[in-house]
């Protein structure tokens, strides 16, 4: 009995033993993977993400650029870089460019906005419904009525002829006297009591400098060397997609320093009702105006944006375009391209106004938004357009801007070093009136564009540069003085800008700007750890953000880091601790100050869906805390169908959203 308690209790001990250790091993273990996990997360303070609408982060940090001092250099781009240069080709034409394609239109509009039929149809029997805006979104339509001469119902119609067992439809549109607006501006114009000058603006969707140059070479020659245009070099986007682009133009401001109008928040308002719109800046001063897009369907303020309570300027071809995108082919209507209306009504534009100051804005994308070699098929249009409207006259007192938004976003071209720098560097050119040159405010005007088309300049300027152009008689000798670029965002293009200006000072976040110097992140083996963990809580905020939808938006993983860059002081700056003359002009670089701060930017590929996205986050070293803008974000392949769950109900999520349905099939 005593040996067989003695061996009772050696088993006891021996398993006391193990089961010590086995604990000690797994709380140990427990506390590693505590270690561990903490080395493995980042603490991250959000910006602009859609889970608080759109609204800035702990802090309020309005901007994540840190380095003010980081003086810009532009980029100098090659048109035929051999890294770019195989993406284009020369396009088919349109096929109502091709003769004898297309049978002549039934009715048509003449040079003077007369109706006529062509000659084969005087029989046909033909009648017309016009047609105007109700909403943004839905028209009203009149009754069936006979052809008459001209439009006294509308700018637009809708026509409909038979001739024996053959129908034939068409739509028109012209610009009829509004003879509201038109009496309103006289009125303004004679109480302002000073000469003003028209503004003549067109836009066109995802061209680059560099391709605008490739693709409207024509266009490009008549700007630069008939209407003496100056093509601003350093112009920066900062924001993507195009209201980020037009929302600065016409505001001064960004889309979140504005009250909310993201259409799928029920407190948000039309932006009539809470946007500072340059356009009506310019109609209280006697201006008639016209905006208008050529796609109804992703126009710039009603595809995520509330759009317009109230028609937003005297005349709005959105209405047009809704009609044109219904029948199916939207570059051409029978016979005639577009585009060609587009210029007709342009130019009819200016010419019912003539005795009124008058502000256009006209921006398309039906050509260039989503292909990189469409829009060349109307630079011979184009160019002919402007050197006509030149040779009436009517840009003798007119400041012409031709330009784009941004270049291409999407395109296998944007996935190139030179893409991405394209992307963020669009066409843009301004001239100045004749009469208006022939003065010695418009030559100083135009030393100082000259002179800035060589610096950093953003949508911002543009802003600034309207507002200058609306109230040109009030400045006197202002265009001589140095434009303070430490206290003001926007500074007008026609006054002098500082050569060293940085993108901080324009409004311009390290995420979009061209003129940074930016360094491997993965040079080494730390560098790589960090990077990745970066990468890993970047992932993890993607889910985050989707996570209202996860029912119908997939988890992402991040699948490979495809490039990394950091931006962080320059070396220098980090060594300079004093001078060491007594003049102050021979910096001691002795110093061994730290980094303690760093922007990163990376380039990296999810699944699934392989979406490729380019994030720039700001990093603090010493709290390892990154700060993350949902706005310095850029997903620069096409995502397709992806997001096809999703889109209809909140497109800011597409960008990451792949829906359970697509994974299967890819």
């Amino acid at each position: 009995m005593a040996v067989f308690i003695y061996r009772w209790k050696r088993i006891f001990t021996v398993l006391f033993i193990i089961v010590s250790f086995f604990v000690l091993f797994q709380i140990n273990l427990k506390t590693k993977g505590r270690k561990n996990n903490h080395k493995s997360s980042i603490n991250i303070n959000v910006l602009h993400s859609d889970r608080n609408g759109g609204k800035l982060g702990r802090n309020n940090d309005r901007k994540l650029d840190l380095l003010k001092n980081q003086k810009c250099t532009i980029p100098r781009l090659d048109i035929n870089g051999s890294e770019v240069i195989h993406f284009f080709h020369t396009p088919k034409p349109l096929a109502c460019q091709i003769s004898g394609n297309v049978e002549e239109d039934w009715v048509f509009l003449d040079d003077e906005g007369v109706i006529r039929f062509s000659g084969n149809r005087q029989k046909a029997k033909c009648q017309m419904q016009y047609f105007w805006r109700s909403s943004d979104d839905d028209n009203n339509y009149g009754e069936m009525i006979d052809i008459k001469d001209r439009f006294n119902g509308s700018d637009f119609g809708s026509v409909t002829c038979y001739q024996g067992f053959t129908k034939w439809t068409t739509l028109l549109w012209t610009i009829t006297d509004n003879e509201e607006a038109h009496k309103r501006a006289r009125k303004l114009t004679k109480l302002e009591k000073r000469k003003s000058y028209n503004v003549y603006f067109l836009g066109f969707d995802s061209l680059s400098q560099m391709s605008f140059r490739r693709k409207l070479p024509r266009t490009v020659k008549f700007l630069e060397e008939t209407l003496g245009s100056v093509v601003l070099n350093g112009y920066n986007i900062v924001g993507d997609g195009t209201p980020q682009a037009f929302i600065p133009i016409l505001t001064g401001q960004t889309e979140t320093e504005l009250p909310l109008s993201r259409k799928r928040f029920p407190e948000s308002k039309y932006l009539d009702e809470i946007y500072p719109m340059a356009w009506k800046n310019y109609s209280d001063k006697g201006y008639v105006t016209m905006f208008g897009e050529d796609m109804h369907q992703v126009a710039t303020f009603t595809y995520r944006l509330k759009g317009f309570h109230h028609q937003p300027t005297d005349h709005y071809p959105r209405t047009f375009f809704k009609d044109v995108e219904y029948r199916g082919d939207s570059t051409c209507i029978n016979s005639q391209p577009v585009h060609k209306i587009w210029f007709q009504n342009c130019e009819k534009f200016m010419k019912v106004y003539k005795d009124v100051p008058r502000f256009l804005l006209m921006h398309q994308g039906l050509l260039s938004h989503d292909d990189i070699n469409l829009v060349g098929v109307e630079d011979i249009d184009l160019s002919d357009h402007l050197n006509h409207m030149n040779n009436e006259g009517i840009f003798d007192d007119s400041f012409v801007i031709v330009m784009a938004d941004h270049g291409h976003r999407f395109a296998k071209l944007r996935e190139t070093h030179q893409g991405q720098l394209e992307e963020r560097m669009p066409f843009f050119s301004i001239s100045i009136p004749k009469e208006l040159r022939s003065t010695e405010e418009g030559q100083l005007m135009e030393k100082n564009l000259r002179e800035n088309a060589e610096k950093l300049t953003s949508p911002f300027d543009i802003h600034a540069s309207l507002m200058d152009i609306l109230n040109l008689s009030s400045h006197e000798s202002g265009f001589y003085e140095m434009q303070d670029a430490s206290s003001e965002r926007s500074l007008s293009v026609f006054r002098p800008i500082p050569t060293n200006r940085t993108c901080a000072q324009a409004g311009i976040e390290p995420h979009w700007c061209t003129c940074l110097s930016w360094k491997s992140a993965m040079d080494t083996s730390e560098d790589r750890l960090l990077t990745k963990r970066i990468a890993t809580a970047v992932v993890d905020q993607f889910n985050k953000e989707i996570s209202a939808e996860k029912d119908l938006c997939a988890p992402l993983s991040l699948s490979t880091i495809l490039d990394a860059k950091k931006l962080i002081p320059d070396k220098d700056l980090l060594a300079y601790t004093n001078v060491k003359d007594p003049d102050g002009f021979v910096p001691d670089l002795s110093g061994n100050t730290k980094t303690a701060f760093a922007h990163y930017q990376l380039k990296i590929q999810t699944t699934p869906g392989n979406a490729i996205y380019e994030v720039t986050l700001f990093y603090d070293m010493i709290n390892e805390e990154l700060k993350m803008d949902f706005g310095a974000i850029s997903h620069v392949n096409k995502y397709g169908d992806n997001p096809h769950c999703i889109i209809g109900r909140n497109f800011f999520l597409a960008t990451f959203c792949v829906c359970f349905d697509r994974i299967s099939s890819q």
